[in-house]
Order: structure tokens, then sequence, then C-alpha cells
């Protein structure tokens, strides 16, 4: 409860503060006559390399390596004032939120004596849609004549329902008429459907006659975790069950393209 007023009263801080800053500098600060044509709204889209996640033992010496996932967004962005040097922007972005991506090896000695060598898996799951609608101060200075550079900082506050996942890896020996679960994970989302974030970033800009393409790279942190919960190995012929804690941030480091037409587009 504590970090979602938190999150309120940052988002509140920068929204009173963008509405000030937009309003001091509407009249007075520099404009780009080359942006003037171009439409508020712009389409964005664009692949994410989310953080591995973290894994904290409780007991025991296994371990499984944790990989970065990747993911793609999309959305759409509102710019306020878009041919001003400073700007507030918002926006909706949609993203498929990931769960793990995992790879773990058994050795041998550990599994049935018949058993083909070392057992090698790897497992990767995806959660459901996240909804996520960003404030956002935006810096915007002209390179060059139809180019220019941006910098973006604000807050995020993204829609994620709670959820569960588990998976599970056995064996089994027809001829011992034997089964067992050696390798367990088992996850969840917080039971808060609304979580806060930060956003930073940094974009290029590229004015043509009817668009304007736009490539920015971003990185979000969020004020807690998306995804928590424990993994076990267990049940194994000589090693001693293993526990630990599973903790994924969500955190990710995302390139953006997105695109901006001319105001009148597409009419005669």
């Amino acid at each position: 409860m504590m970090k979602i007023g938190m999150v309120r009263s940052l988002a509140l801080v920068v929204m009173l503060h963008v509405a000030f800053v937009t309003r001091s500098f509407s009249q007075v600060q520099k404009s780009y006559d080359e942006l003037k044509s171009f439409s508020k709204w712009s389409f964005t889209t664009g692949p994410v390399l989310y953080n591995k996640a973290k894994l904290t033992p409780q007991h025991g010496d296994l371990t499984f390596e944790n990989k970065p996932m990747l993911g793609f967004n999309i959305g759409v962005l509102y710019d306020f004032h878009p041919e001003k040097k400073w700007s507030f922007q918002t926006g909706l972005i949609v993203a498929k939120e990931p769960i793990s991506s995992i790879s773990f090896k058994i050795s041998h000695n550990d599994l049935y004596e018949n058993y083909p060598g070392d057992l090698i898996n790897e497992y990767k799951s995806y959660a459901l849609y996240s909804f996520s609608f960003p404030i956002s101060l935006r810096f915007n200075l002209q390179t060059g004549k139809k180019t220019f550079a941006s910098f973006t900082v604000g807050l995020k506050a993204m829609y994620f329902p709670h959820g569960e996942s588990e998976y599970t890896y056995a064996i089994s020996d027809e001829q011992l008429s034997d089964y067992r679960e050696i390798f367990g994970l088992k996850l969840e989302s917080p039971g808060n459907s609304i979580q806060g974030g930060f956003v930073i970033g940094t974009g290029f800009s590229y004015s043509l006659e009817k668009v304007l393409l736009k490539t920015n790279l971003i990185y979000v942190m969020n004020l807690q975790n998306t995804i928590t919960g424990e993994y076990q190995f267990a049940n194994l012929f000589t090693s001693p069950d293993t526990r630990g804690y599973y903790d994924l941030s969500g955190n990710y480091l995302g390139l953006q393209f997105s695109a901006s037409l001319k105001k009148g587009w597409g009419k005669r």
C-alpha cells in the first residue's frame, strides 16, 4: 500500500511540475517550424530486453541459469506540444510480460542408472498482457535542418492482472514403476494490479515530407517486482534438496520506433 501511495504522490508531483513548465514556457520557449505540421499522435512499437531474474538460495547447492528475456511493445503516444523545446507526453503501451527463461543441468549421478547421460532442460514462459500509461517530460533539441535529439524522464502506471504460474519437471522409470518430480518453479504476480515505475530515455527524430520518424532508447525501472516465487530441486538420488526464492523485476531496456503523420495527410 505504501508503494502504491508513493507512486500516486510522485505521479501528482510530476504532473503538476510538467503542467507548470508547459504553461510557463508555451508562450516564450522556442518553436521548431519543421515540427508544427505533424500530428500530436504517434504510433510506436519495438523490441525490449528484460533483466534476468534474481535467485536467492535458502538451502542446498543446486541452481539454474536465468537468461535475459526478449519482449515486444506496441502503443500510441500523445505529445502536447511536439513543436516546442519542452513538452509533456502520455499514451498507452501494451506489452506481453515475461515470467521466466531458464535452463538447468542435472548430473547423471542424480538420475536413474539407465538414464542416457546428464539431463539438460530449458523452459520459457510469458504472462498476460500489461497496459502502461507513461507520464513524461520531454526536451527536444534541433541538431540539423530536419533532425532532432530528445531526452525524456517520467513515471508510468501499469495495469498487470494478478496471476499464478507453476512449472514442474519429472522423470520416471517404467521398470521400477517410479515417478519423481525433480524440479519445480512456483510463481505469481503481485496482488495489486496497478504498479508504478520510472522511465528515462533519449531519442532521435527525422522529418520527411509526410511523416516524422522517431527512434527512442528507453529504460524502465519498476517500483516492485512483477513476478516472485520459489524454486526447488528434490527427489534426486545423491544431491540433497535445494530451495530458493525467484524475483523478476520486470525492468527492461527498450528500443521504440515511432511515426507521426503530417496533419491532413491523405486529404486532397
